[in-house]
């Protein structure tokens, strides 16, 4: 019995020795523009390098990531490009060089070098100047930059026309994720179905394309700049659409919105994978009789909505007419016309998906 006990005794201070020597192959490491950062590389293994943003760019000499086994190649490399992430490996002992890494506009150097005791992984965080990381190596939520009115239309353009440009066109999302999970929801005879979200992580922003189905017997009506999607307890409220607000009974309609960043201002780092659950304000009351949507989405044209063909404006003003052009009841014909939410809502009241259908009983 004693016997046992020496041994357990003894082997105890030797695991907790291997936990430490294991823990100190994960290195969490500042990134900064004015000191190389130190990389030590194995020949029998590779060290994978993880950072804050997407690479941009890479430059060195002696990386290959076929390296002859007697050529002047010093590190072998592997990169998938749209990824945060690369490995290295030495190709043999004693060889060091430089790594030249290119992340949102920024230049930052690597001093790679072959060593008895390589790194497994080397995380960087972001400098004081970003946001750096807490004690524990944990970055804290990004600030979302700004992204402008005409690139999120430019965004929502390009993935209206994914169903053509994924076969002609298909570097246009070569760095965008794809999903299509054909989901399907909703309450009380309207129907919501998630047919297709695309990512573009330089924006942090998803674009979503809805059809609601409507079962009733009514025309629905819906608030077209009230589109948000929830992921368990968070809502993220639409920054662009395009959408008709109108289901008329019987038929189905395509909507478009775009989610950018979160509510508090920073990235939402949202996966197309996600569980989305799609909320929508539906508008109380009778609309517009004359306002009627079109049975199926077409490509809006890049102009200002005009006025019904076939009707004149009854003061005969034949002039301001071709300039501000009106029908027979002075009021402009309806269009969908790609909007801005300039204040959007609080994510904390957005109703639930049940909520869609409430004028239809």
């Amino acid at each position: 019995m004693r016997l046992i006990f020496a041994i357990i005794a003894g082997a105890i201070p030797l695991l907790a020795f291997g936990d430490d020597t294991l823990s100190s192959k994960v290195v969490r490491l500042t990134l900064s523009q004015d000191q190389p950062a130190e990389i030590r590389l194995g020949t029998h293994g590779i060290t994978t390098i993880e950072f804050p943003e997407k690479i941009e760019a890479l430059d060195g000499f002696g990386f290959s990531t076929s390296p002859a086994p007697d050529g002047p190649d010093l590190f072998q490399i592997s990169f998938n490009k749209g990824t945060n992430f690369l490995s290295l490996k030495a190709v043999r002992t004693g060889v060091e060089g430089n790594l030249t890494v290119v992340l949102g506009g920024k230049v930052y150097a690597l001093y790679c070098k072959e060593a008895t005791d390589p790194c497994f992984v080397v995380i960087f965080r972001e400098s004081e100047g970003g946001h750096s990381g807490d004690a524990g190596g944990r970055t804290p939520q990004q600030t979302a930059k700004q992204v402008s009115p005409a690139r999120l239309l430019g965004f929502l353009d390009k993935v209206k026309a994914f169903p053509t440009l994924k076969v002609s066109a298909p570097e246009v999302y070569q760095n965008m994720d794809v999903a299509e999970p054909n989901a399907n929801s909703g309450a009380n005879g309207i129907e919501v179905n998630l047919k297709r979200v695309i990512r573009d992580d330089a924006l942090d922003s998803l674009r979503f394309e809805i059809q609601l189905a409507n079962k009733t017997d009514k025309d629905f009506f819906y608030d077209p700049e009230g589109f948000g999607v929830r992921v368990g307890n968070d809502v993220y409220q639409q920054s662009v659409s395009d959408a008709g607000g109108l289901v008329p009974s019987g038929k189905a309609q395509t909507a478009f919105f775009i989610v950018t960043g979160s509510a508090d201002g920073g990235r939402n780092d949202l996966a197309v994978t996600n569980k989305f659950e799609v909320v929508l304000r539906a508008v109380q009351g009778e609309a517009d009789p004359k306002k009627r949507a079109a049975d199926e989405w077409q490509e809006p044209p890049g102009t200002l909505p005009t006025a019904e063909s076939g009707t004149s404006d009854s003061s005969g003003d034949k002039g301001n007419g071709a300039n501000h052009p009106k029908s027979s009841s002075g009021k402009r014909t309806p269009h969908r016309v790609r909007k801005e939410s300039k204040n959007p809502p609080e994510p904390t009241p957005s109703p639930a998906a049940n909520q869609v259908a409430q004028h239809a009983e």
